[in-house]
This record gives C-alpha cells, structure tokens and sequence, in this order.
C-alpha cells in the first residue's frame, strides 16, 4: 500500500487514508459475518484487484497504527489469513486440471457460475459479464446486434453440469 501525493493533498480534498483503511477492514470484518464463504470467494475471484500481499500489508499497518479494536483486529486477521489460504487453494486445484473450453467464458476466459445463451449470436457468455456489458453497451459484443438483460437465456443444465466439475475438483 503506497500513497502517492503529499499530505496537504490529502487535506484539501478531505481525503483520509487511515480513515479509509480503517472502514475498509471494519466493512470486511462485517460483511465475512454475514457469509464469509460468498465474501471470500467474489474477492479470490477479482484477479484484478485481489492481490495477497496487499490484505497482508493492510493488516500490518492496522497493527502498526493501532487503528482497529482488538477482537475486529482479529478477526480481520483471521479472515485475511482464511482469504489467503482459500486463494492459494484455489490456484493449486486449477494448476492440477485442465477445465473444458465451454464451461469457460469466451470473453472473461473464468468459470462461468450462471450461463446464459444470447439469442442474436448463439454464443454462451456468463451471466455477470454479460450484465456488465450490457450496462454499458446494449449489444451483443459477437455481432453487436441490439441486446437485453431481458433477452438472456438461463442455461441450466450446462450451470448444474459446472457447478459438478467445480464440487469434484475442489473449486470453489
């Protein structure tokens, strides 16, 4: 964690890093309460943005400045740590099996969770990347044919037939 700028920056546009931090790791520790299993996995699953070292760091630095309580110093800790060990699981079970090309994402080349056919291309795309585009594009990114949310077929056998390769490989 590296801040770029010079504190009167920071000042002038109200911008409080420790502040941030701080409400960072109090919202994780809140969320994890709720479903820990669903928070961890939708964070070892943002490639871009997840990265190891930076949780680590931000619990060394929560420690370091004594910004937190104990029991949510904790437990962030803990769920840093299970976060860790859920993604270098995850990373070893994929470095052991070689997943079919149709239960990948064309675009996002990830684990597709909800297929869904789109019926200007015939293409299969998962359902959050799709929805994604969507927002900003209301087109099919194959053919650019005008496209809908409402338009999307659920492809539930392929979605039941994932998620039993994912169960027996260990994925998550």
């Amino acid at each position: 964690l590296e801040l770029k700028g010079q504190r009167n920056d920071f000042n002038e546009y109200e911008f409080d890093p420790v502040e941030l931090l701080k409400m960072t790791a109090e919202m994780y520790v809140f969320v994890s309460r709720a479903d820990k299993d669903r928070v961890q996995k939708m964070i070892t699953e943002d490639g871009r943005s997840y990265k190891p070292k930076t949780f680590q760091r931000a619990s060394q630095i929560l420690k370091r400045e004594n910004m937190i309580g104990g029991d949510i110093l904790k437990e962030f800790d803990l769920f840093v740590q299970q976060l860790n060990e859920l993604a270098a699981s995850q990373e070893a079970a994929l470095a052991n099996i070689t997943i079919p090309d149709h239960y990948l994402d064309p675009i996002m080349s990830e684990i597709m969770e909800d297929p869904v056919l789109l019926p200007t291309s015939n293409n299969i795309m998962d359902r959050k990347v799709i929805e994604r585009h969507i927002m900003s594009n209301d087109d099919d990114p194959f053919n650019r044919m005008p496209l809908s949310v409402g338009q999307l077929v659920p492809q539930e056998d392929l979605r039941k037939e994932i998620q039993a390769f994912c169960a027996k490989h260990g994925l998550v």
